[in-house]
C-alpha cells in the first residue's frame, strides 16, 4: 500500500487486499513488483577523467598506494577535475545520472573531494546542486600535492576557508 508517495504497508496480496478501503485507488501492476528505488549513499558522481587504467593496474596486483605514488588514484582525478570547466563536469555527470536512473537509483548522495581548493570544491558542489543530488562536502578527501608534507596547513584551509565558503553558499 502506498500513501502520498511512500510505502505504507507490505505483505502478500491477501494481507494487502484485507486493508484496502474506499480511500485507496487500486492500480494493477500486472504481476510486477512495486518497491522503493535504490538509494546510492556514497558516490563521487562529479569528476573529470576516468580511472580505468588504475583498475587494470589493480587487477595486475598493484596496490592503491603504489598507484598513488606513481601519480594515479585520487591525485590524478583531482588534476583533471581542477582543469575541467563546470559545464563539462555537468554534462558528464548528466550522463552518469541517466545510468543511475536506468539502474533503478532514485536518490544519489554525491560527494565532492576531487577539487581540494575552495574554488574547485565550490565548482563540484554547484554541479551536484544543479543535478538535485544530496550533496556532501568532502574537501579532506586527500591532501593535495601542493600541501604534501604539510597536512596541518591543509586541514586549516579546509576548516577555516572551505567549510565557511561552502556553508555560506549552502552547497552541502
Amino acid at each position: 500500500m502506498i500513501r502520498d508517495g511512500r510505502i505504507e504497508a507490505i505483505g502478500s496480496s491477501r494481507e494487502i487486499e484485507q486493508k484496502i478501503t474506499t480511500q485507496y485507488e487500486v492500480l494493477d501492476a500486472e504481476e510486477r513488483v512495486v518497491l522503493p528505488g535504490f538509494v546510492d549513499a556514497h558516490t563521487h558522481a562529479v569528476f573529470a577523467g576516468t580511472r580505468v587504467d588504475e583498475y587494470e593496474r589493480r587487477t595486475r596486483g598493484e596496490s592503491y598506494e603504489q598507484i598513488a605514488e606513481a601519480g594515479g588514484g585520487i591525485r590524478a582525478t583531482v588534476e583533471k577535475t581542477r582543469a575541467a570547466r563546470q559545464n563539462d563536469l555537468f554534462e558528464a555527470a548528466r550522463q552518469y545520472r541517466r545510468w543511475f536512473w536506468r539502474g533503478g537509483t532514485t536518490t544519489v548522495e554525491a560527494k565532492s573531494g576531487y577539487g581540494l581548493t575552495v574554488k574547485d570544491e565550490t565548482k563540484l558542489l554547484t554541479v551536484i546542486r544543479k543535478l538535485n543530488y544530496v550533496a556532501t562536502f568532502l574537501g579532506a578527501h586527500d591532501v593535495p600535492d601542493e600541501y604534501r608534507g604539510r597536512p596541518g596547513e591543509y586541514a586549516d584551509l579546509v576548516a577555516n576557508e572551505m567549510l565557511p565558503a561552502i556553508a555560506e553558499q549552502q552547497l552541502a
